[in-house]
């Protein structure tokens, strides 16, 4: 059971604080938890209220790092999104989207979009096994005709030399607020310590290090400090 416990922050003393229970903040302290160390996460506002409600709610899987060569990065992310899907199946869903191709420029043509996605398949290569549930495999990506594309969509037919078009899937949040708060339950679950409407103040500096921050209990007013090895800010605006 998840209780707003402050005055438990003010007693102990943490392997890490983080500031900032948005996702951020959230998947972090959750993964501290899971690896055994002491967490304390705090919150000034409502978890997930502010920058991760305002979200596309977009689970990105690295397609946007392909024309940079950036192959890392486009399977770290496509192997995030599969982990989220895996995590949390009633919180996520795969969302198509529709890539027209056409003759105006080699790199927007259906040659170059077929590359993207041959190169694309190959640094997302195996990832899908992390799902378990075959029901939240993604679907095959498929490349439709310029004769299908007019016909899911005929405005595109302003498009004077439209050759086709790409499906390409996304992984959607239902709701970020619910992922994040889900997030911050597990993190309690395996031992962290958390509290919303509890903001971060000035950091507390012994010698050259961080040892912890001020806090201010938004509910009352109180101040109180929390002590701790690492302090991790993920706070939004």
């Amino acid at each position: 059971m998840m209780q707003r416990n402050v005055r438990q922050l003010a007693t102990e003393q943490y392997d890490i604080l983080v500031i900032g229970g948005g996702i951020t903040g959230s998947c972090i302290a959750h993964d501290a938890a899971l690896r055994g160390l002491s967490v304390a996460l705090v919150e000034k506002n409502d978890f997930g209220a502010c920058t991760s409600s305002a979200s596309s709610k977009l689970l990105h899987g690295g397609i946007r790092y392909l024309p940079k060569a950036q192959f890392h990065k486009v399977r770290e992310s496509a192997r995030e999104q599969m982990i989220f899907q895996h995590l949390a199946p009633h919180l996520t869903r795969w969302l198509p989207f529709l890539i027209p191709t056409d003759k105006s420029a080699l790199t927007k043509g259906k040659a170059a979009m077929k590359v993207a996605m041959l190169v694309y398949g190959l640094c997302c290569a195996g990832l899908s096994s992390l799902i378990r549930d075959p029901g939240k495999q993604p679907p095959p990506r498929e490349f439709l005709s310029s004769a299908e594309v007019l016909k899911k969509i005929p405005m595109l037919s302003a498009i004077e030399k439209l050759t086709g078009a790409q499906i390409l899937l996304e992984s959607h949040m239902h709701s970020s607020e619910r992922m994040t708060l889900a997030f911050v339950k597990t993190a309690v679950k395996n031992g962290a310590h958390v509290a919303n409407y509890v903001q971060a103040g000035q950091l507390l500096v012994e010698g050259k290090r961080v040892a912890g921050v001020r806090a201010k209990d938004c509910l009352n007013g109180e101040e109180f400090s929390i002590r701790a090895r690492i302090v991790i800010n993920s706070a939004g605006p």
